[in-house]
């Protein structure tokens, strides 16, 4: 709910509701907050954003599966991104995109590196199984022919993805481990695994931006496509900061 007011388009479209509502009696304000909502839809939805938001996250580099092979890690650890519902093809509840686009890294990097693999994701529509954890384990073992090791299905956000994959790994001790998520997400969740007492090495996949640092017209214009990169990049921003506030780091 608190991302859905803050974020766009729900942000930026309070802004300008609330600028409607009081023109009448608060002119200037109403000014202000319009012409501020106006400014942050527009800026939310171009590709110039998203570099700029980019570089906020200080993103991890990205690295092929021989790269990181050779780490020294202990295991892989592979961190849900959602489930989609009412996929009848699938029989139903199934990974979304998000999730697959990370499966499909990991299961390359443990074909590299023979490394044992750990899912982790409690999220359960309705509270119905099956879990995020379930879901990745049966995409991998069907699509991509790779076993999971251990399914982490208690967690329903990334710190708790570290704290109860903390529980599973660490007193078998396992310590070093490759983290795959999408590159945005990253920074936040490798800080949140390191706070649970990890050794990570980050295995990025999927970044949004090219980062040919070329600027063109398009870069200007609106578009949906951006809209919804920089909706995921504005909720990564936000989510480090609330991490570093409540953990006082």
């Amino acid at each position: 709910m608190f991302d859905a007011l803050l974020l766009p388009p729900g942000g930026p479209l309070l802004l300008t509701l609330l600028g409607l509502l009081i023109c009448r009696w608060r002119p200037r304000a109403a000014r202000w907050l319009i012409g501020t909502g106006v400014l942050f839809g527009y800026l939310a939805s171009i590709s110039l954003s998203s570099a700029v938001l980019e570089r906020g996250l200080d993103l991890p580099a990205l690295r092929t599966p021989a790269e990181l092979s050779g780490s020294g890690a202990q295991a892989i650890v592979v961190l849900a991104g959602g489930l989609k519902t009412r996929q009848r093809e699938y029989g139903g509840t199934t990974i979304n995109d998000l999730t697959f686009g990370r499966l499909r890294f990991a299961a390359r990097l443990q074909r590299a590196s023979g490394l044992p693999l750990l899912v982790s994701g409690g999220y359960r529509d309705h509270d119905e199984e099956p879990s995020e954890a379930a879901a990745m384990a049966t995409c991998l073992r069907e699509d991509f022919g790779v076993e999971v090791r251990w399914l982490e299905d208690r967690s329903r956000d990334t710190h708790g993805n570290a704290t109860e994959s903390a529980r599973i790994l660490l007193p078998l001790g396992i310590r070093r481990i490759l983290l795959v998520s999408h590159a945005a997400h990253l920074p936040r969740a490798r800080a949140a695994f390191i706070r649970a007492g990890f050794d990570v090495v980050p295995a990025p996949t999927l970044a949004f931006s090219s980062g040919n640092g070329e600027l063109d017209l398009s870069d200007w214009l609106p578009n949906a496509r951006t809209a919804v990169v920089n909706w995921y990049l504005l909720h990564e921003l936000l989510g480090q900061w609330l991490y570093r506030w409540r953990d006082g780091a």
